[in-house]
């Protein structure tokens, strides 16, 4: 009874430990993205990350050996957080109005984010470092390839021209990546122009118009 009682307390005590090392963890990765977001990728320095976390570098080491191992982890853990940030739009579209429209919207709004423009910053700095590009490169591709997945379940009816959908998908963020690149205003007058355009461009290779507006004009004739 007595070592039953002292495997559990020790199951105990090391699930609190295990939490405790992944809240750690995730305050360094925070700390980290701040970083990025006030200074750049190269300015992120191990001891800038450790001066602002409020952590030693020695209890940084215990987790992150290198800058290496915390950037590898942060773009991990942002592109997780971008994900997740890009689901929850896509899920707040609407059937009963023009979703392509409210599809360039959500991913218009996502691109101009704080997040998205430090995956910028590092996909810039990534041209010249190779180790960098390794990390990215993956999570660039997923991140496509969730969006690719996302508006299969957001436009069923384009399940058999996947790659028009493909396409599409490719123009909308290489053309917002440009747009974000060059600052342009998210509700200024040019910005609005171009993705009215972009609009009418996906709703033309993709068949004219989504299902919904289908729909309206059938019922409207």
């Amino acid at each position: 009874m007595a070592n039953q009682r002292n495997l559990n307390s020790a199951r105990k005590a090391d699930g609190v430990q295990a939490r405790k090392s992944q809240a750690t963890q995730r305050a360094i990765l925070d700390c980290t993205i701040r970083c990025l977001m006030k200074y750049g990728y190269h300015d992120t320095t191990y001891i800038k990350i450790s001066v602002e976390s409020g952590f030693s570098r020695g209890a940084m080491r215990h987790h992150f050996p290198s800058r290496s191992d915390i950037m590898k982890a942060t773009i991990e853990y942002l592109h997780e957080k971008r994900l997740s940030a890009f689901r929850k739009a896509a899920a707040n579209t609407r059937t009963d109005q023009n979703r392509t429209a409210q599809s360039i919207d959500a991913l218009w709004r996502h691109v101009n984010h704080p997040m998205f423009m430090v995956f910028i910053d590092l996909a810039l700095a990534a041209r010249r470092d190779k180790k960098l590009e390794a990390i990215l490169r993956p999570a660039q591709d997923t991140f496509r390839r969730e969006c690719y997945y996302a508006a299969l379940e957001l436009f069923p009816e384009w399940l058999n021209r996947r790659e028009e959908l493909r396409t599409a998908i490719d123009l909308s963020l290489y053309m917002m990546e440009g747009m974000v690149l060059d600052n342009l205003s998210s509700d200024g007058e040019t910005a609005r122009r171009l993705l009215g355009l972009l609009t009418q461009e996906l709703d033309g290779l993709l068949g004219g118009g989504n299902m919904s507006d289908k729909e309206n004009t059938s019922e409207a004739g």
